[in-house]
């Protein structure tokens, strides 16, 4: 019975050292925003300068949209993908280098190795938090949002914060020994939200090449969080349920490999 639930290990560990997490989490963003003008103002001004250069670009440059949306309600609807895809993008680079750059905390018993990229990825999120804000604001205002997306935006984010912080744990470790994951890693999260259909609904794409889109694990997310947002909906249980299951294999996985395998990488610091 003890084996049936070692995977839950990893929700047992990040919640007792809950608190510990929160102040690590709330230190780790002051020290980003030290020495700015701004300060942590930047953890707001900073996503809604670049919402609004998105909108820039997709309302007076770009104007291929479906033709059942008007340009602002385009424009949520490119948000409500792109927010969480910048999310993932901010949250899992931070995470990559977390292990090399915090090298002496790996062996600290106070302070577990295994969220050293939690709270990277924590930390990673609080400007796209404001975004979202901004893009649920804007989703109302042109009126195709409903009330459902109160209740379904955090749960799927939710979902997508455990599928960031699996593969964390995942390349944080692998990054030990193999330094360059970090440029490879660049070059593939731009694939990846190329390939996202964060500006165009699938059905736009030929349905040759469809195929593809729903090989990118971002594509569920994305279209769910569009679905609660831009379409005022819940989310077709066809693009949900394999974002929750692709979401807690990655999460439960990553934990399992960085247990078993964390000491053995981490002679290589």
């Amino acid at each position: 019975m003890s084996k049936n639930f070692g995977i839950f290990k990893s929700l047992k560990v990040l919640l007792h050292y809950r608190e510990r997490l929160f102040q690590s989490v709330v230190q780790e963003v002051r020290m980003r925003y030290a020495g700015s003008v701004f300060g942590l103002g930047w953890a707001v001004v900073y996503p809604l300068l670049l919402l609004s250069l998105y909108a820039l670009i997709y309302v007076v440059i770009f104007k291929v949209r479906p033709t059942s949306l008007s340009e602002w309600e385009y424009v949520a609807l490119v948000f409500s993908g792109l927010v969480p895809l910048l999310a993932f993008n901010e949250s899992l680079m931070m995470s990559v280098s977390s292990l090399a750059s915090n090298r002496s905390l790996l062996m600290n018993t106070v302070f577990p190795a295994e969220l050293i990229p939690v709270r990277a990825i924590l930390a990673g999120q609080i400007p796209s938090l404001f975004a979202m804000a901004a893009t649920l604001v804007l989703g109302y205002a042109v009126g195709r949002t409903s009330w459902q997306a109160p209740i379904v935006v955090p749960v799927i984010w939710f979902f997508l914060l455990l599928f960031v912080i699996g593969i964390g744990w995942f390349l944080s470790l692998l990054t030990l020994v193999f330094k360059d994951i970090q440029q490879f890693l660049g070059l593939l999260l731009m694939m990846l939200i190329i390939l996202s259909p964060f500006a165009y609904p699938p059905d736009m794409v030929p349905s040759g090449l469809r195929a593809i889109l729903y090989l990118n694990p971002l594509s569920y997310f994305v279209l769910s969080f569009q679905q609660a947002i831009a379409y005022g909906s819940w989310p077709d249980l066809a693009v949900f349920l394999p974002a929750c299951v692709i979401s807690l294999a990655t999460f439960f996985g990553g934990y399992a490999f960085f247990k078993r395998a964390k000491y053995a990488f981490f002679d290589y610091v």
